[in-house]
């Protein structure tokens, strides 16, 4: 009982912190597009699949090894040996962060200019690259703490690299106003830079607070933490970097596109800043949920495999699956119903409402495969988590080289469906060939679709209401945040009362 009261606190502090964090970070999306405009927005977007790419060399694979390894060592108990894991794994990620952040300042002008088809890039990417350390020392942390369950950390971590970025935003863009600059993208970057700065220090202090502190492992130590740690970083490393790869093809390639289908490009851009810095942040926003599980599968499905705990990884699998499908399909169900009206009521823009109603049919598939992928890194399938990313994220290229110039942007969107269908059903199977004892139950994705049709039923009846005898207040919903809050929130009380009394009722049969 213990430990499942650990596990459930560990994750409602780490979805608590992602949903506040998520929450001040889309309200700063909206204070970045009113400052910046769309086009702005547009280069800010296409520089982060550099930050990324570095990111997956310096800290991505080395963090999730970590937390892997770290439970590992914390379930027998051995303290020394987490220490010797994390300076190992700092040390090497610091070499690696420097080095990195130093050939980006060095090419910044080159990759501005060849790469992203825009010089502008070129001062926004030199800034970037030193905060790529500090974000890389951040990662690092984060993993050994998640490694031991103490999620108390990296939630904090969460809210307060968060507030930080929108004060420093704040504070830069202030100094632009009282100096008469016109606000750029590079007030969002500067926020990222001072954010990770101070969040990386405070992570190590209160690290190194926290933990007692041994003497540096020697040489022959280090080498052989750093063996266990390469062999589980690199194909996570190597998928990432692939994927950073072709993630900045694909956000040069968008804005390109767009000009074949007639568009020029300032009218590319923000096309591009209204789908990737208005419309997906919005449908990225409820996998705060998916985040934190994924982030506890690591240590908790690591653990059950190091004890060789066969039924917790089948219970951890099983909740995950069905947890994942209601999640998603309420989340489908909602921005298919609102899409519209949140765009216009949080951006102003009719454009980024239809986005929200076309991507929000990738969230069963975005959430399931991010927590599978999950699972599957902590059962050491690095390799096939490595190639299904890299063909989902093939297929998006595909659609953006190709269905961009004959649809427009509604290629691009298509592609993202597409792919992220692909790794879900994909990961899918690679769980069921891990875990035999995992059966398929035909109900997990019967009965949420059953509850969204029961839903919907209830929004539809409520409209028609509505319409009869309030037909003034109906016509105004798209101006009307009262309005918007009280359809959501009765399609969320009628699915979420379904779906828990089916609960209630599914536990008290098979007890």
């Amino acid at each position: 009982m213990d430990h499942k009261k650990t596990v459930l606190r560990g994750a409602f502090l780490l979805t608590a912190a992602g949903f506040l964090s998520r929450i001040m970070g889309f309200f700063y999306r909206i204070f970045l597009s009113r400052i910046i405009g769309a086009e702005g927005l547009g280069l800010y977007q296409m520089i982060f699949p550099v930050l990324a790419l570095a990111l997956s060399v310096t800290s991505a694979g080395l963090s999730t090894a970590i937390s892997h390894q770290v439970s590992r060592k914390n379930a027998l108990g051995d303290k020394r040996g987490i220490w010797n894991i994390f300076f190992a794994g700092a040390a090497f990620s610091l070499l690696l962060s420097f080095l990195a952040a130093g050939v980006l300042r060095s090419y910044a002008g080159v990759l501005a200019e060849v790469f992203l088809k825009d010089v502008r890039c070129e001062e926004l990417l030199k800034y970037l690259a030193l905060a790529i350390p500090f974000a890389s020392l951040h990662a690092i942390v984060t993993g050994c703490f998640i490694g031991r369950k103490k999620t108390g950390l990296p939630a904090l971590s969460q809210l307060f690299e968060q507030l930080v970025r929108i004060l420093s935003s704040l504070l830069i863009w202030q100094i632009f106003q009282e100096k008469g600059f016109a606000p750029t993208p590079l007030i969002a970057v500067g926020g990222i830079l001072a954010s990770e700065i101070l969040t990386s220090l405070l992570t190590l202090l209160l690290l190194l607070f926290q933990t007692p502190v041994f003497a540096p492992p020697s040489l022959s130590i280090m080498r052989k933490s750093l063996e266990k740690l390469t062999e589980i970083a690199l194909p996570i490393s190597g998928s990432r970097f692939f994927l950073g790869i072709f993630q900045s093809m694909e956000a040069v390639l968008i804005p390109l596109r767009l000009r074949f289908f007639g568009y020029s490009l300032s009218e590319a851009y923000s096309h591009y800043g209204i789908l990737t810095g208005m419309a997906l942040p919005l449908v990225l926003f409820p996998s705060a949920v998916t985040g934190a599980v994924s982030m506890l599968l690591i240590p908790e499905i690591s653990e059950a495999d190091t004890l060789n705990d066969r039924q917790a990884i089948l219970r951890t699998a099983r909740s995950t699956v069905a947890g994942c499908l209601y999640l998603g399909i309420f989340c489908t169900g909602g921005f298919f119903l609102f899409g519209k009206e949140l765009g216009l009521f949080l951006f102003q823009s009719e454009e980024a409402g239809s986005y929200i109603r076309i991507l929000g049919w990738i969230c069963p598939f975005l959430y399931l495969g991010t927590t599978l992928s999950s699972i599957l890194n902590s059962l050491g399938k690095t390799t096939a988590v490595f190639f299904q990313n890299l063909l989902g994220i093939l297929i998006r290229i595909l659609f953006v080289w190709f269905g961009i110039p004959r649809f427009g942007i509604l290629g691009c969107l298509l592609g993202v469906l597409f792919s992220q269908l692909t790794v879900a059903l994909l990961a899918l199977r690679t769980v069921f060939e891990a875990v035999p004892e995992m059966e398929f139950d035909l109900k997990d994705l019967l009965m949420p679709l059953l509850f969204l049709g029961w839903s919907l039923c209830l929004i539809t009846v409520g409209d028609g209401i509505m319409s009869t005898f309030f037909p003034a207040l109906l016509s105004g919903i798209e101006q009307s945040p009262v309005l918007l809050f009280l359809r959501g929130g009765l399609f969320t009380a009628a699915y979420s009362f379904f779906t828990l009394y089916f609960f209630r009722t599914h536990a008290q049969g098979r007890s």
